[in-house]
């Protein structure tokens, strides 16, 4: 399979980034109905955060996008709350803090109701304010990356991390391939491959494909898993089933960006 440049994927434009998120909104619709009892306590890979805790996170991202004071009253009090976690980190923290004891029924219409709202807001936000930047784990992004690409991608790795939780399969969606292309766009277009060596990766099952990764003659091939390789570059898996040439295993497994 030939291996897929930056300028071959290119970035998925707003309204398709619209069908992206409002694909994973009715996923969750669907998984968050289905959990029951202590299903929500279960713990998941994201620090001390259980099922809720996620979900709590969730509609909080959401509320950022709905109130443009909620952002902003969050970032001032993660750091207050907590000084020594980087700063979006603890924002996030917030996000779930704030929801925590939230009845089940009340996460499932509460997820519903925000994201609703948000979905439709970052589909008609104007330009200026999608070109508003912030510091993100020490990166400068635009507020229209973070809510089209960054929000949509969120929700998919969180989906799984729940579905992971639980016991359940994870189902990658119609658009799988699709988020895990951008993803890979920003890979090889971005800085977070760095000095790291030119690969061909071979990303297999659900939403896999092949791609170029670096600049210049590449020094091997990997493969590892689409969505386990998803979970390395976010940093929930330092240890990826990587298979291939040495240097290029190497590569692959180091590296990690923003998710």
């Amino acid at each position: 399979m030939t291996a897929v440049l930056a300028e071959q994927i290119g970035r998925a434009d707003r309204a398709r980034c619209r069908i992206h998120r409002d694909a994973e909104l009715q996923a969750w619709h669907g998984l968050l109905a289905s959990i029951e009892g202590d299903e929500w306590q279960r713990r998941t890979v994201c620090d001390e955060w259980d099922v809720a805790d996620v979900a709590g996170h969730l509609i909080g991202q959401a509320e950022d996008v709905n109130k443009l004071t909620s952002f902003p009253r969050r970032y001032r009090k993660a750091k207050q709350v907590y000084p020594d976690v980087p700063r979006i980190d603890a924002h996030m923290m917030v996000q779930a803090d704030e929801h925590r004891g939230t009845p089940p029924a009340r996460l499932r219409t509460s997820f519903d109701e925000v994201w609703g709202k948000a979905t439709e807001r970052i589909s008609t936000e104007p330009g200026l304010l999608r070109r508003m930047s912030m510091t993100f784990n020490g990166f400068r992004m635009n507020l229209g990356y973070i809510h089209d690409i960054l929000l949509a991608r969120d929700l998919w790795m969180h989906r799984d991390d729940v579905c992971q939780a639980l016991g359940r399969p994870f189902d990658v969606g119609p658009y799988g391939g699709e988020l895990v292309a951008q993803v890979m766009y920003d890979v090889i277009d971005g800085p977070w491959w760095g000095d790291r060596p030119a690969v061909e990766l071979e990303l297999t099952g659900a939403g896999g494909g092949t791609y170029r990764l670096g600049r210049g003659t590449p020094v091997g091939r990997a493969a590892v898993d689409a969505v386990g390789y998803m979970r390395t570059l976010s940093g929930r898996d330092d240890a990826p089933m990587v298979t291939g040439d040495p240097a290029a295993i190497e590569a692959v497994a180091s590296c990690r960006m923003p998710f």
